[in-house]
């Protein structure tokens, strides 16, 4: 037969590992939630095509919030709107 102190003993560190486990498991959910509540960046970059089918490709902006990514995109458009035979094009790029 088992004494007391013997039962008592299994069931401590058993209570301790499960407490932990629980412990981790909800900092883990805590973590996951605070990185999908994180803004979402973006890269903008621009592609710049010449007339002798040279294409570049150039980075416009980096680090842009998704709040921010319109306003960023037409700034590139409009800086990039002039009236020679060079072709460009404005994409986001997920971070």
């Amino acid at each position: 037969m088992m004494t007391l102190a013997a039962v008592t003993g299994v069931k401590r560190p058993m209570g301790a590992g499960l407490f932990a486990a629980a412990l981790m498991a909800v900092v883990g959910v805590q973590s996951a939630g605070l990185a999908a509540d994180a803004p979402r960046l973006f890269s903008v970059a621009v592609r710049i095509t010449y007339p002798n089918g040279f294409v570049y490709d150039h980075a416009f902006a980096t680090g842009v919030p998704t709040s921010d990514l319109s306003a960023i995109l037409q700034a590139c458009g409009q800086g990039h709107a002039y009236g020679s035979g060079v072709r460009f094009h404005c994409y986001a790029i997920p971070e």
